[in-house]
């Protein structure tokens, strides 16, 4: 059997997921890191380019865990679809 199509609503899903986690994680991480910022008396410059390449790091690892998850799950529901 041919493995099921990945459909906009999975999409849709996994964007949604993607998105809320990337919400929780996302604020009390910026409060904590701008409190840093602040507090080693950071210029905007520098406090850009901390938030910037603390976050990148953070959201390239979250996907890519979110989409192995997804990617598992998928395969799961595939697989009892045979």
């Amino acid at each position: 059997m041919a493995a099921k199509k990945y459909t906009t609503r999975d999409a849709f899903k996994e964007a949604l997921a993607d998105t809320g986690l990337a919400f929780v994680v996302n604020v009390p991480l910026n409060f904590a890191l701008v409190a840093l910022a602040f507090e080693l008396e950071f210029s905007a410059f520098q406090t850009s380019i901390m938030l910037t390449s603390i976050f990148t790091v953070f959201a390239l690892t979250r996907k890519t865990y979110l989409r192995l998850h997804f990617d598992k799950r998928n395969q799961k529901k595939t697989a009892t679809q045979d």
